[in-house]
């Protein structure tokens, strides 16, 4: 009787792990990460305006940021256009347009990083890349 309890305990502590295994909870950086692959298949591209087009958006578990990819036609398709002037507003509009996102709001309680990409439509290359901290766009 007493093997016969053993042999039962150890079936129920195994059938446990096995259930409790099969219902992990999907951590926020899984979620995140599900939810922009989800994003990315539904919605992109997306045309932003006449020279602005949102490729995809992926969020990076490891360093906890969320990557805007775009392309950028026309007018804003030359690289001899970004110099600091240019990225200084860039990057103020964006910070300004992220520090007042609602739907944004999840991903920054979590102090996520976001990252704006922009490539060139005609040669791929990038043509500007900003990056802003938690620290950034909560002051």
């Amino acid at each position: 009787m007493q093997i016969y309890h053993k042999k039962l305990t150890a079936s129920v502590a195994l059938c446990a792990l096995i259930v409790c295994g099969a219902c992990k909870q999907e951590t926020k950086d899984e979620k995140f990460k599900k939810d922009f692959e989800q994003f990315t298949l539904k919605e992109c591209p997306k045309e932003i305006d006449l020279f602005i087009q949102l490729d995809s958006a992926n969020y990076d578990i490891k360093s906890r940021t969320l990557n805007y990819h775009y392309t950028l036609e026309e007018e804003l398709d030359h690289d001899t256009i970004y110099d600091e002037k240019t990225k200084d507003l860039f990057h103020e509009n964006i910070l300004k347009s992220l520090k007042t996102s609602i739907q944004l709001k999840p991903y920054k309680d979590e102090g996520i990083t976001f990252r704006y990409i922009y490539r060139s439509n005609t040669t791929g290359q990038t043509l500007l890349e900003l990056t802003f901290t938690a620290e950034q766009y909560n002051n």
